[in-house]
């Protein structure tokens, strides 16, 4: 595999460094942050096309607002609220994720991997997801700008990032469910 030394390294220094934020906060937080992101991706999508739909969509709404039809700045709103929204829901959400001790370090040390793994790859699909201006919670054709699809083209992972998003989007749920049966976990 040959590494474009622009967006393949951006990826895995991305992916290298929440994974190791996840293993410095731990299993709890990790979780915590992967629910996050759902609730993120929910929001940033419910919000940017409400958004879109009232806003930008209306020329005289659109004008007073400050906003253009421009796509970028549309793309830029999504992956703001994104963001935003993790970082406000994991540092003052009301809630705590507590999944108890293991008696296993090995099992521990695997999980926290493999969620910060998870984590990893939600986020920078998502992010991707939003720049192609495509949604994640709007199954359909992924929608490529112009710069995006540059990038597309010379990047096998920011290419597997996007192709198999459903997969990044549903494997932390999945890991959970079949964590939850793991004794000791």
């Amino acid at each position: 595999m040959v590494i474009n030394l622009s967006w393949d390294l951006f990826i895995i220094v991305f992916f290298c460094v929440i994974v190791a934020y996840s293993l410095i906060m731990g299993r709890n937080q990790t979780v915590k942050i992967i629910v996050s992101s759902y609730i993120a991706i929910l929001a940033a999508d419910g919000i940017g096309n409400l958004i879109q739909r009232y806003f930008i969509g209306q020329d005289a709404i659109a004008s007073i607002m400050g906003f253009t039809n421009n796509p970028n700045a549309f793309v830029v709103l999504k992956i703001g609220i994104f963001v935003l929204t993790i970082v406000a829901i994991t540092t003052r959400g009301q809630f705590n994720i507590d999944m108890g001790a293991s008696s296993s370090y090995l099992l521990r040390a695997l999980l926290s991997l493999t969620y910060g793994v998870l984590s990893a790859g939600l986020m920078i699909s998502t992010i991707l997801i939003y720049a192609s201006g495509a949604s994640l919670v709007q199954e359909g054709t992924v929608v490529m700008n112009q710069a995006l699809q540059v990038i597309y083209k010379d990047s096998f992972l920011v290419r597997a990032m996007i192709d198999n998003y459903n997969v990044w989007f549903s494997l932390p749920a999945i890991t959970f469910v079949f964590s939850s049966f793991v004794k000791d976990a």
